[in-house]
């Protein structure tokens, strides 16, 4: 329904002539000495208005939203921008308390809710969310926290915790360990700092063996305990299998890097400067403005530019290859003091397109490992 409410100033007998001349449809009519008052079709308003003088008092159907809508549109605007902030303040948290007096617990607790996402100006969790948090924290810090609980009042969060207390060993109550093999190996050196050698040089000992002991016998009669220390090298192996192509590709690292400043509006990417599209990049984003009253995120972009080199290398280059990295992989689980004995290549096959190395590996290493002593009555 299209009709308006039109307000007509004309004599009486002219508008009604022309009306019925027209063929115009009217309701409801209203007459007053030099005026009229009556509901019409709105392109039948328009022809009215073309002849006489006349305005619209009232709307009817979609045109009366529509007229409601232009008449207020800036009140509108502005009830639904002050919804949208509403909603954001209501949803953001301005304030968290951690009920502690512990200073270095307080920290640990601010860096596990940070590393949650939970911080000032974030928005706030779900009820979900939270008990996932609360369980993820305990878990992380059972050394240090005994119980947490974060409770919402506001755009306030509480966070309750109670420190793990720990038991102080005294004197009596001294962690006794003998020092055990870590792994199998033949013992090149023993280096004894406390306790009594249980192994000697040569001496081939498996996992768990004990190496040096905390019992250790004063005379016939007398047993003690104590803390076994030293550290025992040995010869160790281990066996490598690696396979190298003929042709790969590398990338190298150019040195170059592009920075990318773009906007997050309703998960849509909005670029400022620094637009780079290359497959051959290592992209670390990082957020410099975040607020809970604006509408946007922005974000930097760092892009570590990368270019590949294609190598085609033959059987011998590839086994040079192989056995380089094979040694880099033993090299990379060994400490200072600790190095390869030697190595001997056990199967090599080769393909089409390929190589296949089996590398068995001697190694000079540090097998000693704390275990404690059960005490036995």
């Amino acid at each position: 329904m299209n009709n308006v409410r039109i307000y007509v100033d004309s004599e009486g007998i002219n508008l009604i002539n022309y009306l019925i001349y027209n063929n115009i449809y009217y309701e409801d009519l209203i007459c007053n000495k030099s005026s009229y008052i009556l509901t019409v079709n709105i392109d039948d308003y328009k022809k009215i208005s073309r002849r006489y003088k006349c305005e619209i008092i009232r709307y009817y159907g979609k045109n009366y939203f529509i007229n409601f809508l232009t008449v207020n549109k800036y009140l509108l605007i502005s009830f639904i921008i002050g919804l949208f902030l509403l909603h954001l303040l209501t949803s953001t948290i301005f304030k968290i308390n951690i009920n502690t007096s512990d200073v270095s617990l307080k920290k640990v607790i601010n860096e596990a809710l940070i590393d949650n996402g939970i911080e000032m100006y974030k928005k706030k969790k779900s009820f979900d969310e939270l008990l996932n948090i609360k369980e993820k924290i305990l878990n992380e810090n059972r050394d240090v926290l005994e119980w947490i609980e974060i409770s919402e009042k506001g755009c306030t969060y509480n966070i309750d915790v109670t420190k793990r207390v720990k038991k102080e060993r005294n004197d009596e109550e001294k962690i006794l360990n003998d020092v055990i093999a870590s792994k199998d190996g033949k013992i090149l050196s023993i280096v004894v700092e406390n306790g009594v050698k249980a192994k000697d040089i040569n001496d081939y000992v498996k996992k768990g063996d004990i190496l040096i002991s905390g019992n250790v016998v004063k005379n016939e009669d007398t047993v003690y305990l104590t803390n076994a220390k030293g550290k025992v090298y040995a010869e160790v192996w281990n066996t490598v299998n690696i396979t190298i192509p003929f042709n790969y590709i590398e990338y190298v690292n150019t040195g170059r890097k592009v920075n990318h400043y773009y906007l997050d509006m309703f998960n849509h990417e909005f670029t400022l400067i620094g637009k780079y599209n290359n497959p051959n990049v290592i992209k670390t984003k990082s957020i410099i403005l975040d607020k809970p009253y604006l509408p946007f995120k922005l974000y930097k972009e760092e892009m570590k530019i990368y270019k590949y080199k294609e190598f085609n290398i033959s059987v011998d280059e590839a086994y040079n290859e192989a056995i380089k990295r094979s040694e880099e992989k033993i090299k990379q689980t060994l400490n200072d003091d600790e190095y390869i004995i030697s190595k001997k290549v056990l199967k090599k096959e080769v393909f089409s397109s390929k190589i296949k190395l089996e590398i068995f590996f001697k190694i000079y290493q540090n097998i000693g490992m704390n275990k404690e002593i059960e005490e036995k009555e």
